[in-house]
């Protein structure tokens, strides 16, 4: 049997690794230890940083794999390009993983490439920390350049607290630069762009639905997504232009996007799929399983996705804490169980597991996937499936 390896072993690659057994192959899965779901899966496990290239390496070699992937997290994508570099294997290289993975290498990116997004500088320690901010414009996000998750990320208006959130974002980064970026305000919404060979073959755009500042974070996601045609337009062009200029092949990208005036800006790229069901949500949308498909690109293969007609509508929220604590108990009633339009409830927790209020991404504590007539309906839909479900946390 062939050897597949999947880095990570969190609730957003467990999809990802029953998709590779699935398929026949062998799933090797690297991942530290630690209550993760994916290890129980995996039938090979590597006790290894997701980061630790070297070692990956090693482990890649031993097992001649035939592909490397991950879904959901930026963290593991340079390791992927550097063991595809290295064996010659379908999918990004290690360059486009560095670039994806560190926001200073992105914005640097943007702009030597003419990619629109906001306005931003580097700093490096408290001196020129005041005067970057004012060149910048208050008020300005603070963001750490080599976290996920919304992790290290803030809004400040002011310099009162501009020094808290520099240390918050160094806190969580391995970095010593901050990245301090203009504010943009906008509609924001994103785009999951399936790049073949180095083409891009369709791209599914998605609302998003995130927390208010001061820090703003996915929480979910409504496909399909309708634009008016020349925002549509000009959203292609810069995302062919990002693909052509980055060199992704092979690959699922996540991008986000704002639109200010009805112009895109480009906040992030990700060269891997997304996160918060955003996988769940394409595989209603189009009726297909996309983490299948995504097995079968990254083996190099050509595989064909329905045309850009309108499938199946699709909405996704993450199911989260307002408070720290011990989950003292969890109600799912039978109006949201036995709900025609359920796809999915997932729950990370169980009552006696302890909770941390919700803040960034990995805070989660399960998801909901609904289908519907509409985005709006389907949205409509999910919210209101979401407050029927009690979660007591004590």
């Amino acid at each position: 049997m062939d050897n597949i390896m999947v880095l990570g072993a969190g609730i957003y690659q467990v999809p990802l690794i029953k998709a590779v057994k699935k398929n026949g192959y062998v799933a090797i899965v690297v991942s530290p230890a630690g209550h993760y779901p994916g290890l129980a899966l995996a039938d090979i496990w590597i006790n290894a940083d997701t980061r630790d290239k070297e070692t990956v390496l090693v482990h890649a070699r031993k097992y001649n794999i035939c592909s490397i992937l991950t879904t959901g997290t930026d963290v593991a994508v340079p390791t992927i390009g550097y063991i595809n570099d290295h064996l010659n294997l379908p999918g990004v290289s290690y360059d486009v993983g560095r670039v994806c993975a560190d926001k200073v290498l992105m914005k640097d990116f943007f702009r030597v490439n003419g990619i629109p997004s906001a306005q931003y500088e580097v700093v490096h320690n408290y001196d020129g920390l005041e005067n970057a901010a004012r060149n910048v414009g208050y008020p300005v996000m603070v963001k750490a350049v080599d976290c996920s998750g919304s992790r290290g990320i803030r809004l400040v208006s002011d310099e009162r607290d501009l020094m808290k959130a520099y240390d918050g974002a160094r806190s969580v980064s391995k970095s010593e630069n901050v990245l301090l970026e203009e504010y943009l305000n906008g509609h924001e919404i994103g785009a999951q762009v399936v790049v073949v060979g180095s083409s891009v073959s369709q791209i599914f755009f998605h609302d998003d639905v995130v927390t208010p500042p001061p820090v703003s974070v996915p929480v979910g996601h409504t496909m399909p997504l309708t634009l008016e045609k020349d925002v549509s337009d000009a959203i292609q062009q810069v995302v062919n232009k990002l693909v052509s200029r980055l060199g992704i092949e092979n690959s699922i990208c996540n991008i986000d996007l704002l639109i200010v005036n009805q112009q895109p800006y480009v906040l992030e790229i990700g060269a891997r799929m997304g996160a918060t069901c955003l996988p769940e949500n394409i595989s209603v949308y189009t009726g297909m399983n996309i983490y299948d498909y995504l097995v079968q690109l990254s083996l190099g293969g050509l595989p064909e996705l329905p045309d850009n007609g309108f499938c199946t509508a699709s909405s996704s929220l993450l199911l989260r804490s307002h408070k720290t604590g011990v989950v003292k108990d969890i109600v799912v009633p039978d109006t949201v169980s036995g709900h025609i339009d359920l796809v999915e409830l997932c729950l990370d927790i169980k009552p006696g597991d302890f909770v941390k209020k919700f803040q960034v991404g990995p805070d989660r504590i399960g998801h909901i996937v609904v289908s519907g007539t509409s985005g709006e309906n389907a949205s409509k839909t999910a919210e209101k499936l979401l407050n029927l479900i009690e979660i007591t946390v004590d």
